[in-house]
């Protein structure tokens, strides 16, 4: 199976999960230009930006998220939405919420990977759920 349908397939699963718990979830199916976010939730009129990674490995490389990401995030909060994240996917199926915030300050602490040991200060999908959703 290819990374890009093993992809596919965790946005599925996340929109899935995020409608499970009240979320109004839509994947932005991937077009030729591509996307800058895979997922935007709403639930109670709060809307979330989200983009999913899933990983081959136990650590995360910041490098995977792209400029056109960063960007995109970035002028979300400009526009005064407040929440976006990464889904990260672990080879174990945790899945941990990675607020954008955080991203640039560990980016700018000069970091290049989260490793599981950092991961685990995050919250995972479920801690995640019990505080937003």
């Amino acid at each position: 199976m290819s990374n890009k349908t093993q992809g596919n397939r965790f946005e599925q699963e996340l929109c899935e999960i995020l409608a499970k718990n009240g979320f109004w979830a839509h994947n932005m199916a991937q077009n030729q230009a591509g996307q800058p976010a895979d997922i935007i939730a709403v639930k109670e009129n709060v809307a979330y930006l989200i983009d999913c990674k899933l990983c081959s490995s136990n650590y995360f490389p910041l490098s995977r998220v792209e400029c056109n990401q960063e960007t995109a995030m970035s002028l979300w909060q400009d526009c005064g939405n407040t929440f976006c994240f990464f889904a990260i996917k672990l080879p174990s199926g945790e899945i941990y919420m990675l607020p954008f915030e955080v991203f640039i300050h560990v980016k700018d602490m000069g970091m290049r990977i989260l490793k599981e040991i950092h991961m685990s200060a995050l919250p995972t999908l479920p801690q995640w759920l019990e505080v937003y959703g």
